[in-house]
């Protein structure tokens, strides 16, 4: 679709973006869980995936770390994390939620210029954080960034946005005669036909985990169960198909969000 495509082209004004972020994380009347997204379940999905690829003795690097309620959470399966964030609102609030844990340093740092020395780090990831950046090429520039902070056979988690899979799913509503989903007006979804040919350059796909079947469940069923009403995230039916995602393969092309394990050459 044309206008898939020029929302992958389109670029942000970072500053505004950074805003909303800040706003956010000085919101206290949202509850941490739902500071940098509200579908809790969606949320519990990436975490239970991203967390089986790390190890006791990884260093962790956490790019996009928010208010850190993922992060302390994956701090507890490894050695220690260095998480940053470009938002210095949820850098602090991170830092105040998560004072109690000692393995976890907090720092505010841009993903196009990080500051870290060269291959230190086991494993890196960022759970939609490169799509709140300005463009394709600050996208890339941060992948590089990621790149040189891992050591060679480290591993990248990258889980972020596709304009493929969310194409795909507003198909499939449009189709039950459901609204197509707008796109998120912080956020630039990536086009895969230009992101995988400039992954491979540097990285190894060992595998890609998209969430289809979670989207299936949750945005076209759970809204066709309950219609003219508006779905709830914290329904029942979502967890169900948040643990039919952890289990079950499919629908992939229905996918918003995918989490590719990609081990740096």
């Amino acid at each position: 679709m044309e206008s898939d495509k020029k929302q992958a082209t389109r670029t942000l004004d970072v500053g505004e973006v950074k805003a909303f972020w800040d706003s956010q994380a000085a919101n206290t009347g949202i509850a941490p869980e739902a500071v940098t997204h509200r579908d809790h379940q969606q949320r519990l999905l990436e975490i239970g995936i991203a967390g089986s690829y790390l190890r006791p003795g990884d260093r962790l690097l956490d790019v996009g770390c928010g208010n850190g309620y993922a992060t302390a959470l994956f701090a507890r399966k490894v050695a220690s994390v260095l998480a940053v964030d470009y938002s210095a609102g949820m850098v602090e609030r991170a830092r105040r939620e998560h004072a109690a844990q000692a393995n976890i340093r907090w720092e505010v740092q841009d993903a196009t210029s990080l500051k870290v020395e060269a291959g230190q780090f086991d494993v890196a990831m960022t759970l939609r954080c490169l799509i709140n950046l300005g463009s394709w090429p600050a996208q890339q520039e941060a992948i590089l960034q990621v790149r040189d902070a891992l050591r060679v056979g480290g591993l990248f988690l990258m889980g972020e946005g596709s304009v493929q899979g969310r194409a795909g799913l507003n198909k499939a509503r449009e189709a039950c005669g459901l609204p197509v989903m707008p796109s998120v007006a912080h956020n630039i979804d990536f086009d895969e036909n230009d992101l995988w040919p400039f992954v491979k350059l540097h990285f190894d796909v060992v595998e890609v985990r998209r969430f289809g079947l979670y989207d299936l469940v949750s945005r076209v069923i759970h809204p066709l169960l309950v219609q003219p009403e508006e779905p709830r995230y914290d329904a029942k039916i979502n967890e169900v198909g948040r643990v039919l995602a952890e289990r079950l393969e499919g629908f992939g092309e229905l996918g918003r969000e995918f989490i590719a394990v990609l081990r740096r050459k």
